[in-house]
């Protein structure tokens, strides 16, 4: 973390709504280089970032992904339902990597742009790695998440 990161103070400030990557593009593997490439992350920047779909869930009514609940998902804890990536979709580890690599579960999620980490020659080699090796992804995700949020950010005092 770097200290002196300027907040903004208001939405006007803001990167535009919408520049995630979509889920089901034509082109798993172009659209996500077509993303990150254009921040400046490279691919194992994406295959380690994609590693955060460990936490957290989704919900087909807002992203049109993923079932409306779960074995996993239907007793919450917070608002129930949505499709999660892994069983425990609260605990931040390689679970994800594992689970995209095996689909051994039809309750838990495997998007296009997730399948595709084990697809595309450049990915498959971070994404094995990760699935093996949960040091590496913790190291490779922070580095690579320490990136994305300082992208475009201001510091006082300058860094």
């Amino acid at each position: 973390m770097i200290y002196g990161r300027v907040d903004v103070s208001a939405p006007d400030q803001c990167p535009p709504e919408g520049r995630l990557p979509a889920a089901g593009p034509p082109s798993p593997a172009e659209h996500l280089r077509e993303v990150f490439y254009r921040m400046g992350l490279n691919d194992k920047e994406i295959v380690a970032l994609s590693g955060a779909h460990t936490l957290g869930r989704s919900r087909p009514e807002r992203s049109g992904w993923g079932k409306p609940e779960t074995k996993y998902t239907k007793n919450g804890p917070g608002a129930p339902g949505g499709q999660s990536w892994t069983s425990q979709w609260l605990k931040f580890d390689n679970s994800y990597f594992k689970d995209v690599k095996e689909r051994r579960d039809e309750d838990l999620l495997v998007l296009p742009t997730d399948a595709v980490l084990f697809e595309d020659s450049s990915f498959k080699i971070y994404a094995e790695k990760y699935a093996e090796d949960q040091d590496t992804f913790f190291e490779d995700y922070a580095e690579a998440h320490a990136k994305l949020s300082n992208l475009g950010s201001k510091f006082d005092p300058p860094k």
